[in-house]
Order: C-alpha cells, then structure tokens, then sequence
C-alpha cells in the first residue's frame, strides 16, 4: 500500500511542478505515504482529508487543492498542515480529480481496492441488522409458543402467526446466507462484476 501510495505522490510531484500548494502538500504526504488513503468521495467523518485537482488537457473550474480537518475546510496546505499535527498516525484521505491517463491508471488499483472494502462494510453492517432482526422475531416467537401453552382460546389465531414468523424467519435467513455468499465472493476479487454504486 505504502509503496503504490508514494508512485502515486511522486508522480502527482512530477506533473504539478508549476504548482507550490500541490508541491508543498505531496512533500507532506512523501514524508509516511502509508497514512495517504485514496478515496472516490470525501465524507465529513474524516478526521483529515483533502482534495486535488490534477488536470493536464482540460480546464476545470475546481481549485487545484482543497484541505478539511473533520469536514470544515481549511483555506490553505500550510494551515491545514499546522492543525493535522493534532492528529498524528490518523490516515489522511485524499480524493484526486484527472484527466492525467497515467494517473488514473495509478489511481486504479488503490480506488478498487477501496470501493471493494466499502461494499464489504456494507455487506457485514447489513448482515448484522439482519442477525438483529432474527434474533428479535425468534424471541417473539417463542413468546407466541409460550403463549399458546396457556391460552388454549387463542390457539387458531396464534397458529396463523407462527406460521407468518416462520416465513419471515426463513425470508431472514436466505438473506443472511445470500448476504455471506456475496461477502465471500469479494473475499476472491476486488469488486463483484457488474457493480459500480
């Protein structure tokens, strides 16, 4: 990771040569390119982040740097290198808007590799919601089972309840096990075909 970071920094380095705000803030990522983490979107929860704009062919009206401690932005690298000394060993996400072809190909690999860890996030928080959820509808159904032991009058109305809290424990469990097929599938590549969310 550290290795394919400071490929990625060195080369920014190169091409951004005309500019000082980029080259002051590549020396400071140069310095443990291990800690660079590189991200499609910039979310507000991040401790340290920053954004690039890195255009070669096209002019894009984006400033060529942006800095944020914890979501508010920071007017300048300087600055913004001040404040991250609060937050030292914290990874530092950086998102890198192109048109440079060597650069995206760069910027290929690390980018899958988080879009892939992302989707599993996702799979293990849904897996976990839906063990919840399971985990609720079969204490209510022991409940009902309780119930029916005692109330015999209720017996009729309470089988037809059982039978609905079957189905949407079955209906739970065929998600949880589609849930960690899906999960077991990125174990073995980076990103299940045809996503792209």
């Amino acid at each position: 990771m550290g290795t394919d970071n400071q490929k990625v920094l060195v080369y920014i380095g190169r091409i951004a040569q005309q500019n000082p705000l980029i080259q002051t803030i590549i020396g400071y990522l140069m310095a443990d390119p291990s800690r660079t983490r590189f991200v499609y979107q910039l979310k507000d929860e991040y401790a340290l982040s920053m954004a690039m704009s890195i255009h070669r062919r096209i002019e894009i009206p984006l400033a060529p740097w942006q800095g944020f401690i914890r979501g508010v932005p920071v007017p300048d690298p300087l600055t913004w290198i001040q404040a991250a000394q609060d937050f030292k060993g914290q990874p530092i996400m950086v998102r890198i808007s192109t048109d440079d072809p060597v650069l995206l190909q760069l910027l290929n690999t690390l980018l899958k590799d988080e879009k892939a860890q992302e989707y599993r996030n996702q799979l293990l928080d849904r897996m976990e919601s839906v063990r919840k959820e399971l985990d609720r509808a079969l204490d209510l159904y022991n409940e009902v089972r309780h119930i029916m032991e005692i109330d015999h009058e209720r017996q009729p109305e309470l089988i037809k309840f059982l039978a609905m809290a079957e189905d949407q424990m079955q209906g739970m469990g065929q998600e949880l096990k589609t849930l960690k097929a899906h999960l077991e599938n990125t174990q073995s590549s980076s990103w299940p075909e045809g996503s792209d969310e």
